[in-house]
């Protein structure tokens, strides 16, 4: 079982983990000092292991972690940071302010890096959950996600198509864009829909990243209080859209009509 930050429970592991993400900006020769907050929600005192890893989106905008035998990603800056120590226990109920450091070298290029900081249970701590004859062993992990931007390092989007996505049976309205820049852009912003019986409502861009060199399909949510009608299909369409799209140091201007 793999987990975003926030809280994991198994047999043995229930920890609680703040904030889920970092985004640092630094100049070469810096170096960067966070804190991540680890808490034992269990009755139990735990051991966590520690450890940075590579990450990568899916196409589902899933967080993937890679093994600690894979070889370091071209955009990792794992070799750069200091994690305050691999092993830590705690008492139930007990928090520990976890130092992590990044070092940035002085030679380092414009652009971004990223890496995630795992917390996990020591295996050697491992109960069991018993199901008649069989034992499974119950675990999980929880990771801290970090982006670092390196000098002048920004996103830039290009705006590829609107068009109806499926997803859990329903066809979701999405922005296709593709970040041509060196660094993250993270879009929002909202946009008006008339459709084909001059309905009008407003959507809403769902925040997500967009990592340099990936094509994202970035959803347009409907919220009944903003957009003044209850589900997407409540539009007859096509549906014509026009809005900004805004991500940080740029701007799109959306007009175009989604079939």
């Amino acid at each position: 079982m793999f987990c975003l930050p926030g809280e994991s429970r198994g047999a043995t592991f229930a920890a609680r983990v703040s904030p889920p993400n970092f985004e640092l900006k630094a100049k070469p020769g810096d170096v960067l000092r966070e804190v991540i907050t680890i808490q034992n929600a269990d009755t139990e005192p735990a051991v966590y292991q520690i450890r940075t890893a590579d990450w990568d989106l899916n196409d589902q905008g899933g967080v993937i972690i890679y093994p600690p035998d894979k070889p370091l990603a071209p955009s990792s800056c794992r070799p750069w940071t200091r994690i305050e120590r691999r092993t830590l226990k705690l008492a139930p109920n007990r928090v520990k302010r976890y130092r992590v450091e990044v070092h940035v070298p002085e030679d380092a290029k414009d652009g971004e890096r990223r890496f995630a900081v795992v917390i996990s249970p020591d295996p050697k701590t491992l109960d069991a959950m018993k199901f008649g004859m069989l034992k499974m062993p119950v675990a999980g992990s929880i990771a801290v996600i970090v982006y670092v931007t390196v000098g002048d390092a920004r996103p830039d989007l290009e705006f590829i198509a609107v068009k109806r996505k499926e997803a859990n049976g329903n066809k979701m309205p999405v922005v296709r864009l593709h970040n041509i820049g060196n660094a993250h852009a993270r879009p929002f912003g909202s946009v008006m829909a008339e459709d084909a019986d001059k309905k009008k409502a407003e959507l809403i861009l769902v925040p997500f990243p967009i990592l340099p060199g990936q094509t994202t399909d970035v959803k347009l949510g409907v919220d009944p209080e903003i957009s003044g009608i209850q589900k997407i299909d409540d539009l007859v369409f096509p549906v014509r859209l026009k809005g900004l799209i805004e991500w940080d140091g740029g701007t799109y201007q959306l007009d175009s009509v989604m079939e």
